[in-house]
């Protein structure tokens, strides 16, 4: 079989799944997961914290802008968010602050993985 596919293929994130406002920054645990975060009210970049991937293997988390500000994502020290099929450690991955933006992300125990996303998501060099 050829490498690249995920098998069986990571959880999406339901239309109805629990939504989380965030306004300011925030560290994020497992119990988020399956979430969809928002920035709903923010007035400036929101950044979310992972848990470490470990904890969270097997889980998925949607970030999804409201506000018209940038909403990063940020993997603990040392660990990194693979989009496009490269990763820097201890770097985050930021979401265009355009309302409508959206990317999940899943963690395969090791690392976290960009799985889908609309709009512009770039990676912190």
């Amino acid at each position: 079989m050829p490498t690249g596919y995920m098998i069986p293929p990571p959880p999406t994130i339901a239309a109805n799944a629990t939504v989380a406002a965030h306004t300011d920054s925030a560290t994020l645990t497992v119990a988020d997961a399956g979430k969809i975060h928002t920035n709903t009210g923010s007035s400036g970049t929101v950044t979310l914290t992972l848990p470490k991937a470990s904890d969270a293997a097997g889980c998925s988390l949607r970030a999804q802008v409201t506000a018209a500000q940038i909403v990063h994502f940020l993997p603990v020290t040392g660990e990194a968010i693979f989009l496009g099929g490269d990763g820097v450690a201890t770097k985050y991955l930021a979401i265009a602050g355009t309302i409508g933006n959206f990317c999940d992300i899943y963690s395969d125990g090791v690392q976290w993985l960009v799985t889908k996303y609309s709009g512009v998501v770039t990676k912190e060099a």
